[in-house]
């Protein structure tokens, strides 16, 4: 043998061992759920889905999570996610801007009945095409209709039938429109300003579900609480549709086995389990006064909801056609 073959063999053989190795690497997603270690959802969902995705994958793939917010925060994970700061992230579609009008059907009050059912069926409608133009550039794996928020007061209002004269925080659009046709005057802040707006005392109440009960030391402040859907929040864990496509198959099969209908639906049933699980300790506390509406009282608020619901949909041409899918989703999810 030549000594030019023998160069050759041994960068072939070098070439080799290279590819080999670099298989033998596994891809590093960094995941930043925005949730910290130590809270439910961390480390009762995120984190044991993680782990059992990299188990899964037999080496090909590591799910590295980033807790907190110091990588990320609901306003810019979007982009982050789309800038490859971290590969897969949690966002709520109401802090992408104009970007998922079609896909917040999924925060509508009067529709889902449970967390998990509204996922199951938002994922039916993304697998349906109807949300294509939505996603073009995000790749979900897992979708998610939040629990209904409900409304949370200091004190009893003057009268059940309607909520004028309250001073509500609205987080979203949505629940600010809920408050406004329900005859309050609505504010705007972000979900964890309405404990400081309530302990002002410069708002009465605020709407949000019971799974930030909690987190948001909403009993500290608020301590009359009317179980009624008043809308929610829709959102995803996702990654760019470039980040996924380019991976390893390997890689790729695995997270599919993962996510999908399924996990959607998974992750729903969660969000309902905590959401219950802290409405029976606020009912527990002799300080809480927690309030069902009679079924003619209840018929009332909703006929009031559906003009915040019509009332939103006009910002969003076409999307009536889509309510009208996801109710035939949601009876199939059941």
């Amino acid at each position: 043998m030549s000594g030019i073959a023998r160069s050759l063999l041994v960068a072939a053989g070098l070439f080799v061992a290279t590819v080999e190795v670099a298989a033998a690497d596994p891809v590093v997603l960094r995941f930043a759920p925005l949730a910290s270690p130590g809270q439910a959802n961390y480390e009762e969902f995120y984190k044991p889905w993680a782990d059992r995705v990299t188990g899964d994958s037999q080496g090909a793939l590591t799910i590295e999570l980033r807790g907190g917010n110091a990588i990320a925060s609901n306003q810019n994970i979007y982009d982050r996610v789309m800038s490859d700061v971290v590969q897969m992230g949690f966002v709520l579609f109401n802090y992408v801007a104009g970007k998922f009008p079609f896909a917040e059907v999924g925060a509508l009050p009067n529709l889902a009945d449970t967390s998990e059912h509204g996922s199951d069926a938002l994922w039916r409608l993304y697998q349906s095409g109807t949300l294509d133009s939505e996603f073009d550039q995000a790749k979900p794996l897992m979708l998610i209709a939040l629990p209904q928020s409900i409304v949370h007061l200091t004190k009893p209002p003057k009268s059940l039938k309607d909520l004028t004269g309250e001073r509500i925080v609205g987080p979203t659009q949505l629940t600010a429109l809920a408050a406004q046709y329900m005859g309050a005057q609505p504010i705007t802040l972000s979900s964890p300003e309405a404990y400081e707006a309530m302990n002002r005392g410069t708002a009465d109440g605020t709407i949000l579900s019971w799974n930030v009960y909690y987190s948001f030391k909403i009993g500290e402040v608020a301590h009359y609480h009317i179980d009624q859907p008043m809308g929610t929040a829709a959102g995803m864990i996702f990654m760019s549709r470039k980040r996924y496509d380019a991976l390893p198959a390997a890689a790729k099969e695995t997270l599919d086995r993962n996510s999908g209908q399924a996990a959607s639906r998974a992750w729903g049933k969660w969000w309902d389990s905590d959401n219950n699980h802290n409405r029976e300790a606020a009912k527990a506390d002799p300080k809480q006064t927690v309030v069902t509406l009679d079924p003619e009282t209840r018929a009332a608020w909703q006929k009031r909801l559906d003009g915040a619901i019509a009332e939103w949909a006009k910002s969003r041409p076409g999307v009536e056609k889509v309510i009208v899918q996801y109710r035939q989703l949601l009876a199939e999810a059941r």
